[in-house]
Order: C-alpha cells, then sequence, then structure tokens
C-alpha cells in the first residue's frame, strides 16, 4: 500500500540532473533575502550561480555571491 502511495505522490517528479559547472537561477525565499532587499514585493530570484558540488541525487551545492548573507 505504501508503494501505491509513493507512485501517487511522485507522479509528476523529474530529477533535475544537472552537471557541476552547470549554472542555475536560484530563488530566494521570504527569509533568505540579502540585506539589501527589505521590501516583500522585491523580485525574489537573483542571478545564475554555478554548481560546484553535487550533495544528493536531487540537491545541489551553489557558489552564492558575498550579499546573499545566510549559514551553511
Amino acid at each position: 500500500m505504501n508503494e501505491k502511495y509513493k507512485l501517487k505522490a511522485n507522479k509528476n517528479h523529474t530529477n533535475l540532473g544537472f552537471k557541476l559547472g552547470d549554472f542555475v537561477w536560484l530563488h530566494l525565499r521570504k527569509e533568505r533575502f540579502p540585506s539589501g532587499r527589505k521590501n516583500k514585493l522585491m523580485v525574489r530570484e537573483d542571478g545564475t550561480y554555478e554548481v560546484v558540488q553535487k550533495a544528493r541525487e536531487n540537491a545541489y551545492k551553489v557558489e552564492l555571491s558575498r550579499d546573499i548573507q545566510i549559514s551553511i
């Protein structure tokens, strides 16, 4: 029965499959805005970033710019 639920939940799931050195577009959540973005109406997307390491099957580490202040 669990397998049936898993198949239904992952019906539209796709693996992105980035390679090292690929550039990806980053979408920041509200609590992750850089210090210069204080308005909720400002865009949440931020430029392209290079993939530097594959953490898991569908998780990647990217090279972030200095103005994004997050702790890892």
